[in-house]
């Protein structure tokens, strides 16, 4: 049974101090005297989301909105180690995600009608406790369960947790903790907003590690999340909008979110795309988990012949349709890759309008303008080049797919080691994911026949 009764809001507004490694835990920097970590290495898309920490065996009780470090145990307000004082199950991390973030509302950020939020999403199978959670997000005050008044009160799978700032007191909702239609809502006062343009958020029980995001820029520790995510920031959102994450699997980087309406409370509904002009060169219409599914880097033939017949295969996993008008693909996993050729329409058709659309379920191949092998019924994307990327694909090269927005979609041999096998070298035929989505791992893929547009 949900318990939702009012209870008191002990939240003492503060500056984030972040405790480096080792340090005396009595002693602490703001988050604006600690360094920036460089960004993460990009690994490549279709990376499964991160193997989360299991929560500790207990939770923790401090009653204060200060920041801990990542790395020692939280402290009580008497001084002591809280990490032994919980009563309850533990929290299971691994079922919260951040769903979405609203930093900069229309209006005065965090005023009586504007106040910014932050929403968490149940995506385990079992009910959990909310006694333990802590949640960072640049530059609130560290807000614990216990403090905002959450400890005890339990989500249920697929309900969503609310959590409202505003700037004062006077505007926080009374009660501060309630049910609402379809999970829980808190809110809690603090003169400090959310950053805009370079914001991050990270779910925790004292030490252990949830999900994180960060956005527009790369962030200081904790908000670095250093394991937890990957590449490049998420964008930052606008004013009067918020970040969003799209109904594709979790991997942990940029590609899980998108600009949206802010929707308190609720699920996100995708705005409908737009069929764009004649040319059909629009955005993407619906989101969509886009897989490189089959390479043939080293087809049958002598010398440079075989560049005309190199293919790269993709698939729509869903949920939604997508335009690849505005797509891009590289043998070169850089933010800036030379080289990178635009997607156009050869021939075939993709499920969807317009020409360029690929619908859930549908595959595409990508060749270059000379190409001189089998097409299949299915669409047939061409570069503007002879070859694909630059200069054709060498065996051992890696193979890059962007959106519009230069998100890195999906990969192929974006492996520390390229010269790793399967080794295409070896063999005249693809390679063939064995699951769509599975991620970009040597494991992954298989030697099979060439079948493109199959």
């Amino acid at each position: 049974m949900r318990n939702c009764a009012p209870l008191p809001l002990a939240l003492l507004i503060a500056c984030v101090p972040l405790e480096p490694p080792g340090s005396d835990p009595t002693t602490s920097v703001t988050a604006s005297e600690a360094g920036t970590s460089g960004p993460s290495d990009a690994t490549g898309w279709q990376l499964p989301a991160r193997e989360r920490d299991k929560a500790p065996s207990s939770t923790t009780t401090s009653a204060t909105t200060t920041t801990t470090s990542s790395d020692p145990p939280p402290l009580t307000s008497d001084g002591e180690d809280s990490s032994d004082t919980g009563t309850g199950p533990p929290l299971d991390l691994s079922a919260l995600q951040i769903a979405e973030i609203h930093p900069d509302p229309d209006g005065k950020d965090g005023g009586p009608d504007s106040p910014e939020f932050i929403e968490l999403l149940h995506v385990g199978e079992l009910p959990i406790d909310l006694t333990g959670l802590e949640i960072d997000a640049r530059a609130w005050p560290t807000l614990r369960a216990d403090a905002l008044g959450l400890a005890g009160h339990m989500l249920l799978p697929g309900e969503r947790l609310l959590v409202l700032r505003s700037a004062a007191a006077a505007d926080v909702p009374d009660p501060p903790v309630a049910a609402i239609d379809g999970g829980l809502r808190v809110a809690f006062a603090s003169s400090e907003g959310l950053r805009n343009a370079d914001g991050g958020v990270l779910l925790r029980v004292s030490d252990i590690r949830g999900d994180a995001v960060i956005h527009g820029a790369t962030q200081p520790a904790p908000w670095d999340a250093r394991g937890l995510w990957i590449g490049a920031p998420a964008p930052a959102p606008g004013s009067g909008e918020s970040l969003c994450r799209g109904p594709a699997i979790d991997h942990d980087d940029a590609s899980d979110w998108s600009i949206c309406p802010p929707s308190p409370g609720a699920a996100t509904e995708p705005e409908a795309g737009t069929t764009g002009d004649e040319s059909g060169t629009t955005g993407e219409a619906l989101p969509a988990e886009v897989a490189i599914v089959e390479v043939l880097s080293n087809p049958p033939g002598p010398g440079n012949l075989e560049k005309h017949a190199e293919f790269v295969e993709i698939e729509n996993l869903g949920p939604g349709p997508v335009d690849l008008a505005t797509w891009t693909i590289a043998d070169d996993l850089s933010d800036a890759p030379t080289g990178a050729d635009p997607l156009l329409y050869l021939d075939g058709d993709g499920g969807c309008l317009p020409s360029t659309c690929l619908a859930p379920g549908q595959r595409a191949i990508i060749v270059g303008n000379l190409y001189t092998g089998p097409t299949g019924a299915g669409l047939v994307l061409v570069t503007d080049d002879t070859t694909i990327a630059n200069a054709g694909l060498a065996v051992h090269e890696p193979v890059a797919l962007r959106d519009g927005s230069k998100l890195l979609r999906s990969t192929y041999r974006a492996w520390p080691d390229p010269l790793v096998a399967p080794d295409p070298a070896a063999t005249e035929e693809a390679l063939v994911r064995n699951d769509p989505a599975a991620p970009d791992l040597p494991e992954a893929w298989s030697f099979a026949a060439p079948t493109p547009g199959l």
